[in-house]
């Protein structure tokens, strides 16, 4: 627990922390998920299968750097524990959840489903790499559940690595989509439809519970350059890993 008291006991904490809170908690203050409001995640699944009540996420095309892809064991099956919890509460209401195999840190996106890609700016990707070379701590504290259903595990990482890493790149590559996270969670799954006040009340209570709660925490030592052709990576490739341990990159394509 070392690691982890660091990294809650660093600014980059308190800050990360305010910022998740001031979307989260706008989560509870109806009776219910709005139905609107889920239509981002919803529209994120093929129309079939949310008429079947199976959701399979739609084929979209993404460049990405990512970590997890898998996660460690334990650190995973901590984070597939509280997936278990949440759906326990909903109770076949309709719901995707994340493959464990599928769990993944995002630090960038270089290309969305709606933009144009160009071959050449891989080799300006591997070129900065290096720039991120140290291993770091990383840590779950935390579920949320924002407004449009999407189900998080609230990320904390040392020294504020990820958000420097994030202002290199947009620095040094000119075609970064200004459309960019600035949080380090990691995306647990999508609820799919409003699920009654019953259900609603049962969740805000577990969610403020967890609010806060220490989940797990595990080193990072490697990034990934991902291709991924199906949304929450059920369909990827890896161009390229790159190992923060002993600061050397692989390519794999």
């Amino acid at each position: 627990m070392s690691e982890y008291q660091s990294i809650k006991e660093s600014p980059h904490y308190s800050l990360l922390s305010e910022s998740y809170d001031k979307v989260g908690q706008e989560t509870w203050k109806g009776e219910d998920f709005n139905r609107s409001s889920l239509e981002v995640s919803r529209n994120l699944f093929t129309e079939d299968s949310l008429i079947k009540r199976n959701p399979r996420p739609k084929n979209l095309e993404v460049y990405a750097l990512l970590s997890g892809l898998p996660f460690d064991s334990f650190f995973s099956m901590e984070l597939v524990k509280v997936q278990q919890e949440i759906d326990k509460i909903l109770n076949g209401s309709l719901r995707y959840w994340v493959q464990q195999e599928n769990l993944g840190l995002e630090y960038c996106v270089f290309k969305w489903p709606e933009c144009d890609w160009n071959k050449e700016w891989e080799y300006q990707i591997y070129n900065n790499l290096p720039k991120f070379d140290k291993p770091f701590q990383f840590t779950i504290q935390g579920i949320q559940i924002n407004p449009d259903g999407c189900v998080i595990a609230k990320g904390f990482d040392e020294r504020g690595v990820i958000s420097s890493f994030r202002k290199k790149l947009k620095k040094d590559l000119d075609f970064l989509p200004n459309q960019q996270s600035e949080w380090a969670h990691i995306p647990l799954g999508r609820i799919l439809e409003p699920i009654g006040e019953v259900k609603f009340s049962k969740l805000a209570k577990l969610c403020k519970k967890l609010a806060s709660t220490y989940i797990a925490t595990c080193e990072i030592k490697e990034i990934k350059f991902i291709h991924e052709t199906q949304w929450y990576m059920e369909k990827k490739n890896i161009l390229c890993n790159h190992k923060l341990l002993h600061n050397k990159t692989k390519k794999i394509t």
